[in-house]
């Protein structure tokens, strides 16, 4: 700051770069060059494929996984346990679980315990003599009463045989409906295992399948970026003519040229720079 409030004069620097002759052709060609793939360049759209498709193990593994079940081993377990658990031992299938030959088998004891009221009644006759009784009512009574005990073992024998054989029956039931349950146990674990094992499988088709798709996409890729390479080889030369032009070469030297190059969009940009730079130059 100058006393008296005056400010201090601003000085600007103006650069104006000026290309050597012996650059001019260089400079003049690159011009025309980038006239040339500016206004005579089309667009070009790639023409191969970008998105790989499902391979053929994905394919059929999501076939198989809209096919997918229920097992029908689940069913029938799931139809079992119901029937067992609906299923009551009632009068009317008693006869069901009955053994066929509890009847001979009381009608045997019966015949036996008849046999045996034979047997007494000699006996019976001479206990009627001794009461001085035969053929008048000692007699009647003391057979009267025979008949009666005879009666009374034959009720019980059916009674037991009835009864022995309600029990079998009903242990026979409790055993069915236990051995139905046991396998609807067996058929519903069946069922899960194979659905699991199923969906294993195509868990694991998928997986392979997903690893195909990768490298099929890989490739893709890789076939995209040498197009795209292509595309941008004349513009990345353009940018390499440019910078020895203007003196400033591009780091790295020649073998910048074979990293990977940055978008067109990115390159235009650049190169506009870089014309007007030479337009400058130029001027």
């Amino acid at each position: 700051m100058s006393s008296g409030g005056g400010s201090s004069p601003t000085t600007t620097t103006v650069n104006n770069p000026r290309i050597p002759p012996e650059l001019m052709p260089y400079a003049t060609r690159a011009l025309g060059t980038a006239e040339n793939l500016i206004y005579n360049t089309p667009y070009q759209a790639y023409p191969g494929q970008q998105v790989a498709g499902f391979s053929p193990m994905q394919t059929t593994a999501f076939e198989d996984i809209n096919k997918m079940q229920v097992d029908p081993n689940t069913n029938a377990a799931s139809a079992l346990a119901g029937m067992a658990g609906t299923n009551q031992f009632t009068g009317a299938n008693v006869d069901q679980y009955m053994s066929p030959y509890y009847k001979d088998v009381v009608n045997q004891q019966q015949q036996g315990a008849i046999r045996d009221y034979a047997r007494t009644l000699p006996g019976m006759a001479g206990v009627a003599t001794q009461a001085g009784g035969l053929g008048g009512s000692r007699e009647a009574l003391v057979n009267s009463e025979g008949q009666r005990n005879l009666e009374n073992t034959l009720a019980n024998i059916q009674a037991t045989g009835s009864q022995t054989a309600f029990q079998n029956a009903q242990n026979q039931f409790n055993t069915s409906n236990q051995n139905q349950l046991a396998a609807a146990g067996m058929l519903g674990n069946l069922g899960q295992q194979r659905f699991q094992q199923q969906a294993g499988l195509n868990t694991a088709m998928l997986g392979a399948g997903s690893t195909q798709q990768q490298q099929q996409q890989t490739g893709l890729n890789t076939s995209y970026q040498n197009y795209m390479n292509q595309l941008n080889y004349p513009y990345q030369q353009l940018n390499y003519m440019m910078s020895m032009v203007n003196g400033t070469p591009l780091a790295g030297g020649v073998s910048s040229m074979y990293q990977t190059p940055p978008s067109i969009t990115n390159q235009v940009a650049g190169m506009g720079l870089g014309l007007g730079s030479l337009f400058g130059a130029l001027g």
